[in-house]
């Protein structure tokens, strides 16, 4: 049964009338927006993350709903649930999240002290899941019973959508594809092991090439880009503004992350099977050079993996549609989804 519970369906629907509050929680903003039946989103805020402490963050999640609902001009009657999705490692079912590096939480009962405050039903799931939620219900997954989310940005994980529900295996962790380890004796990743997609080609991972190279003494743009913009830190936003100015380092670094990111898909498709991969994330931009290393190496493992080939086409790889609302809309999903379930929708 607690399973059940922490399995959300992509096929659920709510009254005209009724709205939820999707809540998006980030190491350093919060937003919240209210959201309808179309996954129409008002009241859109930000709030910065207080993470102080375990209780001012919870007390800036509180503020930003009810900022939102203040900024919908709506009555406070027509809100039915809310919905968050929070970095790190959740038990939905519980609705506890037990770790959170970036809001520095362990073991927080997250769901008990919004509804005591709120008196509101209130549901927690992680940030990933409830963006492939989000573009399951309401974005370009729509309609696909199989379907796999892949994040690309400081982090990199995926989820699974399994006949119409969120898969979340034993653990809540199904599709933690970054912490693969892809090359063993590569560079350190935060969770303590070598080698892992997120130390290869996540935000930071990109930055941390270039400056490697830099250090080498190879020549590139960046150096110059860097004093333009005044700054002191490289961040992976300037190693694709080289790449766009055909920097030959920058492009090689990013062709280097697109092929270990096909690689992850080709994994991904062989292990769930889906109809459809959503790439999402702040790194999955059209057009950009990533993007395109990707799709390139998309095509050498479709002409090197027949069964591969038959299973997924590049047209079935698709960019996440929901953009900015992506973290909002995700969370009102799984709001929608939870509430639906127990029929107070």
């Amino acid at each position: 049964m607690r399973m059940q519970r922490a399995e959300q369906t992509t096929g659920a629907h709510i009254e005209e009338d009724n709205l939820v509050v999707g809540v998006d929680v980030g190491g350093t903003k919060i937003a919240a927006g209210v959201v309808n039946a179309q996954g129409q989103v008002s009241g859109r805020i930000k709030l910065p993350t207080d993470t102080s402490s375990v209780e001012h963050t919870l007390q800036a999640i509180a503020l930003s709903i009810r900022s939102a609902i203040q900024a919908a001009h709506v009555p406070s009657q027509r809100i039915k649930a809310v919905g968050l999705g929070i970095p790190g490692i959740v038990d939905p079912a519980q609705g506890v999240c037990q770790l959170s590096v970036n809001l520095g939480w362990q073991h927080v009962a997250v769901k008990a002290w919004l509804e005591r405050e709120l008196q509101l039903p209130c549901f927690i799931e992680n940030d990933v899941s409830v963006a492939a939620l989000g573009e399951g219900l309401y974005g370009v997954g729509k309609g696909q019973e199989n379907a796999v989310y892949l994040s690309l940005g400081t982090g990199i994980a995926a989820r699974a959508i399994i006949h119409g529900r969120l898969y979340r295996g034993a653990h809540g962790m199904a599709g933690e594809i970054g912490h693969t380890v892809f090359a063993p004796s590569g560079p350190l990743c935060r969770c303590g092991a070598r080698g892992c997609l997120e130390a290869l080609a996540a935000g930071p991972a990109l930055a941390r090439n270039a400056e490697d190279k830099l250090q080498r003494g190879e020549s590139s743009l960046l150096e110059g880009i860097m004093q333009e913009q005044a700054v002191a830190d490289l961040r992976a936003e300037h190693v694709f503004e080289a790449a766009a100015r055909d920097d030959a380092l920058a492009g090689q670094i990013l062709r280097e992350a697109g092929q270990h990111l096909a690689y992850s898909i080709y994994l991904l498709a062989m292990i769930f099977d889906p109809q459809m991969v959503v790439i999402g994330g702040g790194l999955a931009v059209e057009g950009s050079p990533l993007i395109g290393a990707t799709r390139t190496g998309l095509t050498h493992w479709m002409k090197q993996a027949p069964v591969f080939r038959e299973m997924l086409s590049q047209d079935a790889v698709r960019l996440a549609s929901l953009q900015g609302d992506a973290g909002i809309v995700g969370a009102a999903a799984l709001a929608i989804a939870e509430a639906r379930t127990r029929s107070f929708l």
